[in-house]
């Protein structure tokens, strides 16, 4: 029980977790995240990576977040769980290269494949998305104030 316990507050920090300003965001107004190819509503399908840091085990999650819908469009980002909603009025998604020295043991590519084009950055959350031309992936990650670095909490795929 303390471990459910623990790992909902978890997730729950992490997703009210906000970022500072800065000047590279994509304002969602914008016609490149207007007409972007990666919205829509998914649900959860599995997760592809689960950080060492996390107390749960990747089979607990999958059955946690079964079920979980995701709604990304241009003005609505909105994570909708049977334990709770969490919900982003007028996201910036902010299209990034994605880094060759993410901090999970190995490339990212390794985890969700090497089809994988780009990263949007939802800002002002601590989540990304991964997109490919047959796929969508979702992560959430957390600021390693010690070195300036970030660390992939975890991975989902998810499915339309």
């Amino acid at each position: 029980m303390k471990i459910k316990v623990m790992t909902t507050l978890v997730s729950i920090i992490l997703m009210f977790t906000l970022f500072g300003c800065s000047n590279d965001r994509i304002n969602s107004t914008s016609n490149e995240s207007k007409n972007a190819s990666f919205y829509g509503i998914y649900t959860f399908e599995e997760v592809s990576y689960l950080s060492g840091l996390s107390s749960s085990t990747i089979d607990y999650k999958n059955e946690q977040m079964a079920g979980t819908k995701y709604t990304i469009e241009a003005n609505l980002f909105k994570i909708e769980s049977a334990e709770s909603t969490y919900e982003i009025k007028s996201p910036n998604y902010v299209k990034e290269e994605i880094p060759e020295d993410i901090n999970i043991l190995s490339d990212v590519r390794s985890y969700i494949g090497n089809e994988v084009e780009c990263q949007y950055s939802i800002y002002p959350t601590h989540w990304r998305l991964y997109v490919s031309s047959n796929g969508l992936w979702i992560s959430s990650y957390a600021d390693n104030t010690a070195d300036g670095s970030e660390i992939i909490m975890d991975i989902y795929k998810l499915s339309k």
